[in-house]
């Protein structure tokens, strides 16, 4: 499956004492809360823009310090990520919060015109899970961690689509059983992921280690991402908005597995059981934005070069994407502060 990136529990502060000149690159929050109690890094970069012209820019600033660490979420693990590819410098990622699993994968990810690519691939030295730092973040971004684990029940069913019709990656016993297992295992801590306890974070950071491993091993995601990636892509790119990526992604699980007719009770059951907010009024994902995103779907994904899936499979008609928003609006909300 390959080797999983070197993962050490331990507090942030005693972490960044010990690698001593640091280019820090990160969110806030949590910098501001954090910044006047930790050791002062050689430079500090805000993590906000993942335009490739706009990294560039600030890889050309050549922002000072012997290691790049990224801390905070996704686009702190993913502006360091592209930071330490470019120079070369050895990276170290430390997440504030479990939403997003960039912290635990390879690829460099950025965004040229609106829509994801991946430009290049680069290894942690370590990443450093602080418990007490995950758990200070609202509850509601670490519950959302679940959606780079549950989306294996959509990627998987994609897969085998396209497997069995001789299209793209050739299917894979070990990854299939991975992903399985992955989501029988998220099922079993639903409650600890729904407290946010130190188990429930530990075993975000366990997955995501797991599924990071896997795909750099095997030279693509397909078990793990699938239609309902690409749903959130599409939906992103038509209307420039930005929801917390486990939230959309558990969203668009729910959605996508409704037109697979891959089980999508269980898989809503999960994230109502989680507390994870995907209610599409508590991310902000209206009806006629929900329609617009399925009207271009077909397009986008071909245009866009993305793997085969239910997508290129069934016709979107509007009884099947009237089923798929009833069903998905069954979540409960949770609103902002949940």
């Amino acid at each position: 499956m390959g080797e999983p990136f070197p993962m050490v529990e331990a507090a942030l502060r005693g972490v960044l004492e010990e690698l001593g000149s640091v280019a820090l690159v990160v969110n806030d929050p949590p910098w501001s809360g954090l910044a006047g109690s930790l050791p002062r890094p050689a430079s500090v970069t805000q993590a906000w823009n993942m335009d490739i012209a706009h990294l560039e820019s600030v890889a050309a600033g050549e922002p000072e310090g012997d290691f790049v660490v990224g801390l905070g979420g996704g686009t702190a693990m993913d502006t360091a990520k592209f930071l330490a590819w470019k120079s070369g410098r050895p990276l170290v990622q430390v997440p504030s919060i479990t939403s997003v699993d960039a912290g635990f994968t390879d690829a460099v990810g950025v965004r040229v015109d609106g829509n994801v690519r991946y430009v290049g691939k680069v290894r942690p030295e370590r990443v450093i899970l602080d418990v007490d730092l995950v758990r200070s973040a609202p509850p509601h971004l670490n519950r959302a961690g679940i959606g780079d684990i549950l989306s294996c029940a959509v990627g998987l069913h994609d897969w085998r689509l396209a497997a069995a019709g001789g299209i793209g990656q050739p299917w894979s016993e070990p990854l299939a059983l991975l992903g399985a297992r992955l989501l029988d295992d998220l099922s079993s801590m639903r409650g600890e992921i729904a407290a946010v306890s130190p188990d429930g974070v530990r075993f975000l950071a366990g997955s995501y280690r797991a599924i990071g491993a896997a795909c750099a091993a095997a030279g693509h995601s397909r078990f793990e991402e699938g239609s309902e990636h690409f749903w959130a892509y599409a939906y992103e790119w038509l209307t420039g908005a930005h929801p917390v990526h486990g939230e959309i992604i558990s969203f668009a699980v729910v959605v996508m597995s409704c037109i697979q007719g891959n089980d999508p009770g269980r898989w809503r059951d999960l994230v109502a059981d989680c507390a994870v907010r995907a209610h599409p009024d508590d991310i902000g994902i209206s009806r006629e934005d929900f329609d617009r995103t399925f009207s271009e779907l077909k397009s986008y994904v071909r245009r866009q070069e993305l793997d085969h899936s239910i997508i290129d499979e069934v016709d979107l008609d509007r009884g099947a994407v009237d089923d798929a928003w009833e069903f998905v609006c069954a979540i409960p909300r949770r609103g902002e502060k949940s």
